[in-house]
């Protein structure tokens, strides 16, 4: 009993912190604060970033479905003009002056779709890209292998985004 019977200040304290213990704490505790606070404003950067990114994206890709649907018209259009009889045309003035129009509203058309960076691929004799061309036909050509030698339908990009695909026909080596 006698060794419980001490007085109370020769007792060890072991919950007492000296000074300098409490000021390495709290410089860890600070430490640690200013990471997780410079963590939150890199994620928010990051966040900001990747939401500006989407919105510009979403602009510049917002007319694609409208676009999908106006190619198709086009197009019509650019068969319709290509078939036109030229010698016709040539012999009657008030028809000449028609297709004059009519080429005068397809180079406009054309404006209007690169102004909105609407571009037509129409690769003819260009080599045969898989990003943007859809072979049908291998056709026996005198051409390089691989060259688009045949357009069956002219493709069309927004911003680099394919739209839809030309559809071609490609050179292959003529059979000996």
């Amino acid at each position: 009993m006698e060794e419980n019977s001490r007085p109370q200040e020769e007792q060890p304290v072991e919950n007492l912190v000296t000074p300098e213990a409490k000021i390495a704490e709290l410089e860890q505790k600070l430490s640690e604060s200013n990471e997780k606070i410079l963590r939150a404003l890199a994620e928010v950067e990051n966040v900001r970033r990747r939401s500006r990114e989407e919105i510009d994206k979403a602009g510049k890709f917002a007319i694609s479905s409208f676009a999908g649907d106006l190619v198709l018209v086009v197009e019509n259009f650019f068969l319709a003009s290509g078939n036109a009889p030229k010698e016709e045309i040539e012999k009657i003035p008030a028809i000449k002056n028609y297709a004059d129009a009519v080429s005068m509203t397809e180079k406009e058309l054309m404006k209007v779709l690169e102004k909105n960076q609407i571009k037509r691929i129409f690769p003819l004799n260009e080599k045969f890209n898989h990003n943007f061309h859809e072979a049908l036909v291998q056709v026996e050509s005198e051409a390089e292998e691989g060259t688009v030698v045949q357009v069956i339908q002219a493709g069309y990009s927004i911003a680099d985004r394919l739209i839809r695909p030309a559809l071609v026909g490609v050179a292959k080596p003529k059979a000996e």
